[in-house]
């Protein structure tokens, strides 16, 4: 297998992953094992569903944190790879190290929304640093980043507000927030109710996820009409649809009252659509050349 095919399956089994933790939250699993890092004082519990989930989230996530170490000791190996790879390669693993420490404060915090919001973004940035290795294993060499690019601060903000409405999201999740409002798109039939209680995570997720809809489809636009790299082209297409598809889900979440499926699938899009600004972002800064039309 070569270092690129690994590290295209690690990242798409980190993304898998980002749909497997809100399954788990969302059939109320994540206090099924209430010791980390065995359940019940066990490494293999005796099995219901929820505990089934729970440590299978535990054991799925374990498999990727020795994959992200045997990538890590894989660059070490080569002084090329080490200098082209060696800073992504060792976000990734510092990432690792806090996403294993976040775990286990998720459970023994039982289910504090701080640690709960922060173990979502961090696995968001491991994913990040992963797909960053798997990225510039296909770069040409003489490829350097350059911040004196075209619409730098247009991709910027889109990357940040993409990243505070997964982090809306989870707060939404973790306040049990998720039907506050029963309606949508208005919330007891009103467009600006009270901010207060859980009506205030769900309001603020709704009306900055507005504000992310119209980033990302005007990068989008932008990108099509002015830029032109067909990878950055490429990328900004599939997260115009992605973040419109984003809408649907979010409404079928409150209208449907938080199915489970379509509850992952919501933080499993909304990660996607990050995904895809961020490697339409890394192909416009590494991109050589004129690049407006």
């Amino acid at each position: 297998m070569t270092l690129k095919r690994f590290y295209t399956i690690l990242s798409a089994m980190i993304l898998i992953n980002l749909l497997y933790g809100p399954l788990v939250r969302a059939t109320d699993s994540g206090l099924a094992c209430p010791d980390w890092p065995l359940c019940h004082g066990k490494f293999v519990p005796e099995f219901t569903f929820q505990i089934f989930m729970e440590v299978g989230h535990r054991y799925y996530s374990g498999v990727l944190g020795i994959l992200v170490g045997i990538g890590f000791l894989w660059i070490l190996r080569n002084r090329e790879t080490r200098e082209r790879l060696g800073i992504a390669a060792t976000l990734s693993l510092i990432f690792l190290i806090s996403q294993v420490i976040l775990g286990g404060l998720t459970v023994t915090k039982l289910l504090h929304p701080t640690t709960v919001n922060l173990h979502l973004l961090n696995a968001v940035l491991l994913l990040s640093s992963c797909l960053t290795v798997r990225l510039l294993i296909s770069e040409d060499n003489s490829s350097m980043f350059q911040w004196k690019r075209p619409g730098k601060y247009f991709f910027v903000f889109t990357l940040v507000v993409v990243l505070y409405q997964l982090f809306l999201g989870g707060k939404v999740s973790s306040h049990y927030a998720g039907l506050a409002c029963p309606d949508f798109p208005t919330c007891y039939g009103e467009w600006f109710p009270k901010m207060e209680g859980t009506i205030r995570f769900q309001m603020e997720h709704r009306l900055f996820g507005y504000l992310v809809t119209f980033s990302v489809l005007s990068l989008s636009a932008y990108g099509i009409l002015y830029l032109k790299d067909q990878n950055v082209k490429k990328s900004l297409k599939i997260a115009a649809y992605l973040v419109s598809f984003q809408i649907l889900l979010g409404a079928m979440n409150v209208l449907y009252q938080l199915p489970k499926l379509i509850t992952g699938l919501h933080t499993l899009n909304g990660v996607t659509v990050f995904m895809f600004c961020y490697i339409a972002a890394f192909y416009h800064f590494r991109s050589q050349g004129k690049e407006v039309l």
